[in-house]
């Protein structure tokens, strides 16, 4: 017994008749639809009712409309495009001004603060030279394992 309802089934195969009518399914697709077209009545039906109206469309005169339909595609304006390079602008001179004067606000402050955690430069060289092998031992792992 299958798990998916006949008519879920019949929803998607009836959606692929038209997209077959359009010649828009691959041939996996067609031979799939036309699988359970041979098994579903209901479907096969549906499939001949369709082809019957889809030809009916295709062969139908195509009517002159009174007032052609017009769709605009709004132009860009030179105002955008101005606001676009003033916005960027601004962006770049607050950027610069950042640049300028925060150093100055910052004067006092040090740069690298020297680490509380060693209490010798004993222990800080340990600690260094751990470091330097364990960089060691990941490049000739080559970045597999890295030691703990």
């Amino acid at each position: 017994m299958s798990v998916v309802h006949r008519s879920l089934v019949c929803d998607r195969v009836r959606a692929q008749v038209s997209l077959g009518l359009d010649g828009e399914l691959s041939q996996l697709e067609n031979r799939m639809l036309a699988s359970h077209l041979a098994r579903c009545a209901n479907c096969a039906s549906f499939e001949e009712d369709l082809r019957a109206i889809t030809a009916e469309l295709r062969m139908a005169p195509l009517e002159q409309l009174e007032h052609p339909i017009v769709v605009r595609r709004p132009r860009r304006s030179i105002a955008r495009l101005q606001i676009g390079i003033a916005a960027a602008f601004v962006v770049a001179m607050l950027g610069a001004l950042v640049q300028v004067v925060a150093p100055e606000t910052r004067q006092n402050e040090q740069t690298f603060a020297a680490p509380d955690r060693y209490a010798t430069n004993q222990q800080l060289s340990r600690e260094v030279n751990q470091i330097i092998a364990d960089g060691r031992a990941f490049s000739r792992g080559q970045g597999e394992v890295f030691p703990l």
